[in-house]
């Protein structure tokens, strides 16, 4: 299986305010909501795996001296791609800004870009590793000739890999990959995606 980074889109959602204190309190307010926690923060990155097999994806190794005839199925191909969606803030206005206050800002959006960006490899990471355990299963399958076996242990891998990779297990290992990310950063702080308000 291939791992893949897939689509980065960005959504933007407007603040505005005359000073950094009032612009980061309506962050805290309208701002995205963390999946993983009970709060807003100023940006996000929203993740998934997606993972596309196609009837040639399959490889097929012919056990020999069985009767019935015994294939083993395993991937040769197949992708699992990694889509993030960023959304970020965007201010109404520069005006009302100083110009030391609107270099903060921009300061802070570069930071803030940077730790979602960071998401969004991550889930690429995570796709990578997801791609790995894919490779590693296998199934068998018998039949009265080599066709039929080897359409028993594809549909024997099918299931196998719908078992072992549901939906709700992809999603959740999105959801704890970006708790993780978070808890390394401490949400974008120790990579310096906090909007200094102390600066008029």
């Amino acid at each position: 299986m291939i791992p893949k980074q897939g689509s980065i889109s960005k959504k933007l959602y407007v603040v505005k305010g005359s000073t950094l204190e009032e612009i980061n309190t309506m962050m805290e307010k309208i701002g995205p909501k963390d999946p993983n926690a009970s709060r807003r923060y100023s940006g996000s990155c929203l993740g998934e795996i997606a993972i596309a097999i196609g009837a040639k994806d399959f490889d097929f190794e012919t056990t020999p001296d069985k009767t019935p005839i015994e294939v083993t199925a395993t991937l040769k191909a197949g992708t699992a791609t990694s889509n993030s969606i960023i959304t970020m803030p965007k201010l109404a206005t520069e005006k009302a800004l100083s110009p030391e206050a609107l270099k903060e800002w921009k300061r802070f959006l570069i930071k803030v870009l940077l730790h979602e960006n960071g998401h969004a490899d991550s889930y690429y990471d995570l796709a990578v590793d997801i791609a790995k355990e894919f490779d590693a299963l296998s199934a068998k399958g018998t039949g009265k000739d080599e066709r039929t076996a080897q359409m028993a242990a594809q549909k024997a891998l099918l299931d196998l890999m719908s078992k072992t990779f549901t939906v709700a297990e992809l999603s959740d290992r999105v959801k704890k990959d970006a708790l993780a990310y978070d808890k390394k950063t401490d949400h974008g702080a120790k990579q310096g995606a906090v909007l200094d308000t102390s600066i008029t």
